[in-house]
């Protein structure tokens, strides 16, 4: 098998040899092999020039040294995973600059989100974190060229001539830079630092736009996996959503990395009502708690995923059990993978999840309708 990027034939047994390819995704392209890709091809395709990095105290130094050459900065924010996205490490750097938030995939909600309450929900969400204009919240789809000249025709008003492009990984920043500006790419190493940064002009405008690298947090649950999984994970149509009534000690699996159990009945001794919102490569299983351990060991990559691969290293990873609990017409964020929308409560829940991932209670992003539960 051989890859149709490169050309090179590919391997699965040295990831620093050129070829490389994980095992499980070497046997999904079996009978397939005309789409196979390395997994440099792979890199170049997804996430352009620039190959992800972690935030580490070298690289937060780096961008440090970079960011004061830039009065204008652009923060590309996935709006199905807001909480994962908007990190926190990324906001000490760029909260004094001319700040636009660009919020994508706005076109995988629900139709029924109107966009102008939209932008108040994020304006609400982020007003004490940043000086922002509410006009510098710009809501676009990448994929589908949405928004984007009028973030083209904003940043001419304000006779911006350069701006910093900061965001994670996954955030669709390369589509947004593919569709914005020319195809010449120029590579270059700030002085004293060796991160790279793609400079690039925006189409019919002297206006130019410095890419960094994508940056994996350590906070979100797509953290965790190899980047085959990660880019599977990201939601192609409109997020998937499930309604549950559960009763009290079931347990209910987001994906194999977490979970939660009911511990008690909502107002007036009802069952509790809450949505699940995720991708739909992302599953929500209920389940009996005497058949978790059964799940875990046998049903990896089947009933509850991610992760694909049945031999994916869970007992790897070091969890911790914490109480929490949401009221009603409350979410519950779960970063990397979706959110939990309490519509009858108090939700009282034990979750289990990785340690560091950091789980956040907001207002609701998707109101329900007056009058109705779901």
């Amino acid at each position: 098998m051989k890859c149709h990027g490169c050309g090179v034939e590919i391997q699965t047994e040295n990831p620093e040899i050129p070829g490389f390819l994980p095992e499980h995704v070497y046997e999904k392209f079996i009978g397939n092999e005309e789409k196979a890709l390395c997994q440099r091809c792979f890199k170049l395709k997804h996430y352009g020039e620039l190959i992800p990095v972690s935030i580490n105290k070298n690289f937060y130094n780096q961008l440090k040294s970079i960011i004061y050459e830039f009065d204008t900065v652009l923060w590309v924010i996935d709006i199905i995973d807001f909480e994962g996205t908007f990190d926190k490490d990324i906001l000490n750097l760029v909260k004094n600059k001319n700040l636009f938030l660009i919020i994508n995939k706005v076109d995988l909600l629900p139709k029924s989100v109107a966009f102008t309450e939209l932008k108040d929900w994020i304006y609400d969400r982020v007003k004490d974190n940043v000086n922002i204009k509410k006009d510098n919240i710009r809501l676009i789809s990448a994929k589908r060229n949405f928004g984007i000249n009028r973030l083209i025709k904003l940043l001419k008003e304000q006779k911006i001539e350069k701006a910093l492009v900061v965001g994670t990984t996954n955030v669709g920043k390369s589509s947004l830079l593919n569709n914005m500006t020319d195809v010449k790419i120029t590579t270059s190493s700030f002085p004293g630092t060796t991160l790279g940064i793609v400079k690039r002009k925006i189409i019919n405008h002297n206006i130019y736009l410095y890419d960094t690298p994508g940056i994996e947090t350590k906070q979100r649950f797509t953290d965790f996996f190899d980047i085959y999984t990660q880019v599977e994970m990201i939601p192609h149509k409109t997020i998937s959503r499930k309604t549950f009534k559960p009763d009290i000690g079931k347990v209910i699996f987001v994906s194999a990395l977490f979970r939660f159990k009911i511990l008690s009945l909502a107002k007036n001794s009802l069952k509790p009502i809450f949505l699940i919102f995720a991708p739909e490569r992302i599953s929500f299983h209920q389940t009996k708690e005497e058949r978790v351990d059964d799940l875990l060991k046998n049903h990896i990559g089947e009933i509850i995923y991610p992760p694909y691969e049945k031999d994916y290293p869970l007992k790897n990873i070091d969890y911790e059990k914490e109480i929490i609990s949401i009221e009603e017409n409350e979410e519950l964020a779960i970063p990397g993978l979706g959110w939990i929308s309490v519509r009858r409560g108090p939700l009282n829940i034990e979750v289990v999840k990785p340690k560091n991932i950091e789980l956040i209670i907001r207002k609701p992003l998707i109101t329900p309708k007056r009058g109705n539960i779901i």
